[in-house]
């Protein structure tokens, strides 16, 4: 299989399984607003004056983890966007230069650094020791590696995913240089992204051996199954359309999640759900695992 479609699939296995969780969350939350207020304020009053009863138990903690997962993402959502619009302000840009094809910001720094930032619009930046660090072989290939960023927003979706949970973001992250490294290697070769790799390296904490591993073709060959991806891409547009439902219809749609008032229930048809983006995201988090170093 393709490099770049195995990546693909991991990439929106990880995605979906972010999205799942918070399209759950929110429209819990929606739901419980706007037609079970009563059923979640007998829950809390109840377990209040000391008449425990296991479905308030459960409704009073899906309520507890709903909303703090909306407010979290809410929160680290906007000021995610303060900061990356605080750090494009402050960067030290000198000049602009075309380099592989691509405008290119040359940031003041004498250590060697490339990134993409902005989030609607990034584009690409390079230091000025990395302009004097890398040949033009090596050059074109970080270029080559931070456009495949930007023309995907990366920055952007590492920020939603980061803001709906770290986990995720970690994951896609990892997952955006793989596929951006195998988009430069197709476009200049494996030799000239491995240096310059390795020359970000000596300033760097290190070059993350999964991504060595990727280069060289050790990574483990595992793949998300495009079954799991279609059934979690189906999950999380039936979501999405429940919640456009919620939103839309005046009154208690007919057909829905049973929600705030039958918890049990709630909580089964999240497991249901959450089940195919689980599996795919198990399947994507094997993918980054370095591979076993050979017995010797």
């Amino acid at each position: 299989m393709p490099e770049a479609g195995r990546l693909r699939r991991a990439e929106f296995a990880v995605g979906a399984f972010g999205s799942t969780a918070f399209l759950l969350s929110l429209i819990w939350v929606i739901d419980a607003m706007r037609f079970h207020h009563d059923v979640l304020l007998d829950g809390v009053t109840g377990l209040w004056t000391g008449d425990v009863r296991p479905v308030r138990v459960l409704l009073v903690a899906l309520a507890i983890f709903d909303v703090v997962l909306v407010a979290r993402a809410a929160f680290l959502l906007v000021s995610g966007i303060r900061r990356q619009r605080r750090f494009i302000a402050r960067l030290p840009v000198r000049a602009e230069r075309e380099l592989a094809g691509r405008s290119v910001c040359v940031v003041g720094s004498a250590r060697a650094m490339a990134f993409c930032a902005g989030l609607l619009r990034p584009r690409i930046y390079l230091s000025e020791g990395a302009l004097a660090r890398l040949r033009p072989a090596e050059l074109d290939a970080i270029v080559v590696h931070e456009a495949h960023h930007a023309a995907r927003r990366d920055p952007l979706r590492i920020l939603v995913a980061r803001a709906i949970g770290s986990a995720f973001g970690s994951r896609e992250q990892a997952l955006a240089d793989l596929a951006a490294d195998a988009a430069a290697a197709r476009r200049v070769g494996d030799a000239p992204l491995a240096s310059a790799l390795l020359a970000f390296d000596a300033e760097a904490a290190g070059i993350a051996a999964v991504r060595v591993d990727h280069l060289t073709g050790d990574a483990p060959r595992i793949e998300v199954p495009r079954a799991l991806a279609v059934a979690a891409g189906a999950v999380v547009c039936a979501l999405l359309g429940e919640l456009v439902w919620t939103l839309a219809v005046p009154g208690h749609p007919a057909v829905c999640i049973p929600l705030s008032s039958a918890p049990a229930l709630a909580l089964l048809a999240r497991v249901l759900a959450m089940a195919p983006a689980w599996l795919g995201l198990r399947r994507a988090t094997a993918l980054l695992r370095v591979a076993p170093s050979p017995e010797l």
